[in-house]
């Protein structure tokens, strides 16, 4: 096992949900998320590879199911699993009225990551979160719990390779004139 620093786990995180196609602020989003699933459980980075390599088979939530969820009426399974990101940040970017609380939505994939995402908020998962498809119930609690600080994200090797990897694909490909510039500022070093 290898630790990492929290943001270490946070900027791993980013990389490699922007390397496996998410846009660069729902990257962000993920490497908090990340963070905070760090901090409470030592499987974080088998989490995030399970949504990375899953993200392309998530629906986002529709228009149609939002406006449902603002007016508090019966939430319609999508066919395919809610992508919890997207979820989060919908709910996040426009919470729902208080009077629709507690709010169900149905087929939710990977509760674990709308939970570490809503947890910058005042709603929360009702239940203990899993880590496969679930209907989720969320409340809303009276306060925002505080960053935790101080611990390290451990992580096995071959989960740190697979991440890394995804991480790469932000890289921009060497060119002829980059190898002979080198790193530095070009031919004089001033």
């Amino acid at each position: 096992m290898i630790d990492l620093s929290l943001n270490e786990v946070e900027t791993l995180s980013a990389k490699a949900a922007r390397g496996a196609g998410f846009s660069w602020g729902l990257a962000e989003d993920i490497g908090r998320a990340a963070r905070r699933i760090a901090v409470e459980d030592q499987n974080w980075g088998q989490a995030l590879l399970g949504l990375l390599d899953n993200a392309q088979s998530f629906a986002p939530p529709d228009p149609a199911c939002a406006a449902r969820w603002r007016i508090g009426e019966a939430d319609v399974a999508a066919g395919r699993p809610l992508c919890p990101i997207r979820t989060a940040t919908l709910l996040l970017d426009d919470p729902p009225p208080e009077e629709v609380m507690p709010l169900t939505i149905l087929d939710v994939a990977l509760p674990l990551w709308l939970d570490a995402m809503l947890r910058r908020s005042t709603m929360r998962l009702a239940h203990p979160v899993a880590l496969a498809r679930a209907d989720v119930v969320i409340e809303r609690q009276s306060g925002i719990a505080p960053p935790v600080a101080g611990r390290r994200g451990a992580i096995d090797r071959e989960t740190l390779a697979a991440l890394n990897g995804l991480a790469a694909r932000t890289y921009v490909p060497e060119s002829e004139r980059s190898r002979t510039r080198g790193a530095g500022g070009g031919r004089v070093d001033d």
